[in-house]
């Protein structure tokens, strides 16, 4: 086992002391670098090779002190013969538990056993993915329902219910058996995704610390779970990686500055629409061309202001008449006399009616406007 030690860590001086080593050499040794050049304390000692673990956790004063020698030649017989995979899940253990000095360090050193490594697996992220495709989630997720999971939150779970550390070379914990109280709230609230129905409508919100996705609608309790395992105090800092939109209209939308905020309101309103108040909500976004999600929640809000025009231009020259105040006597006179395709056609002009591809709409408050000739031409 090597020691590096020096002044602080842009000193150019330094001294590397192998160990087993006497106390009287070592102290001999750090006086000399600290004396050098003007005095001042060794503090800064990285372990080299197989020691690398025990950088951070070896002070000074171990290295001044016959008892501190001696612990660190104790060191020396375990870390020294530890194989690689023993020497991450050294690495892991050091960083899971609270480490108070070199009789900690001992200690964990001597119980290895009593941690296991998960490979590869380095956030909340990846380990809800080990945990799902390992069966270790407690619960048989079908293939269908998995690229849905929240495995963000799945992970964020059963790390907060075990401890342990992530490490680069994965995730390190201690080989025990959990409370039952928390093995049930790591069921429930996997069980709870497990029955979760896909959402048509979802976003995938990314922060430093991990992704989530959130489908919408979402509830207070949904977005406070996003919060938790994002690590974040709001969502508004929240960056939105994918947009999830299952409809035939979600082309129409613009997907450039959406916010969560109006992303979910445009969730709230479509989420209680009939299939015809959807078609109808798809044409009106086809003719209005909202600027954002936004403009788009409005127009979803005001769905009433627009209905689609069923029938021929003949059935709409009757329903214009009849609108007119003209009853079926009337029109019964009218019949033979009028050129009703032609009347159809004008009022729908008049009306500005406009044709999609969720089929003719009009706008009940106010014509749309008539679009100029370069565009009908299109």
């Amino acid at each position: 086992m090597v020691l590096r030690v020096s002044k602080s860590s842009i000193s150019t001086e330094a001294e590397h002391i192998s160990f087993p080593a006497e106390a009287a050499k070592v102290r001999s040794v750090l006086i000399a670098l600290e004396e050098f050049g003007g005095y001042a304390p060794a503090n800064m000692i990285r372990g080299e090779g197989s020691a690398q673990a025990l950088t951070g956790y070896i002070k000074r004063d171990d290295l001044f002190s016959e008892a501190g020698i001696q612990k660190l030649n104790q060191l020396t017989g375990l870390v020294d013969t530890m194989p690689i995979t023993s020497l991450k899940v050294f690495t892991g253990a050091l960083r899971a538990e609270s480490v108070n000095g070199l009789d900690d360090v001992l200690v964990i050193a001597a119980s290895l056993s009593q941690y296991e490594l998960i490979e590869g697996v380095t956030c909340d992220k990846e380990l809800g993915g080990w945990l799902v495709e390992h069966g270790q989630a407690g619960v048989d997720f079908p293939e269908a329902v998995r690229p849905y999971l929240d495995y963000a939150g799945i992970g964020a779970e059963y790390y907060a219910s075990h401890g342990g550390a992530y490490t680069p070379n994965g995730y390190v914990k201690r080989r025990e058996v959990i409370q039952e109280a928390a093995q049930e709230a790591i069921q429930e609230a996997i069980q709870e995704q497990a029955v979760e129905e896909p959402s048509k409508f979802a976003l995938t919100l990314d922060s430093p610390t991990g992704t989530f996705r959130l489908n919408l609608p979402a509830s207070e309790d949904k977005l406070e779970q996003a919060k938790r395992a994002l690590g974040l105090d709001s969502l508004d800092s929240a960056a939105i990686s994918d947009v999830k939109i299952d409809y035939t209209w979600s082309h129409l939308l613009p997907m450039d500055g959406i916010t969560l905020e109006d992303a979910n309101t445009l969730a709230q309103c479509v989420q209680v629409m009939t299939n015809e108040e959807l078609r109808v909500f798809g044409a009106a976004l086809e003719v209005e061309e909202p600027r954002s999600f936004y403009d788009a929640g409005c127009i979803a809000m005001d769905r009433d202001d627009y209905e689609l025009v069923e029938g021929s231009e003949r059935a709409y020259a009757w329903k214009a008449l009849c609108r007119a105040g003209a009853d079926e006597e009337v029109l019964e006179l009218l019949e033979g006399f009028t050129d009703f395709d032609a009347l159809g056609r004008l009022e729908m002009e008049q009306d500005g009616v406009r044709e999609t591809s969720f089929g003719l709409i009009r706008r009940c408050s106010k014509p749309f406007d008539i679009p100029c000739m370069d565009e009908m031409q299109l």
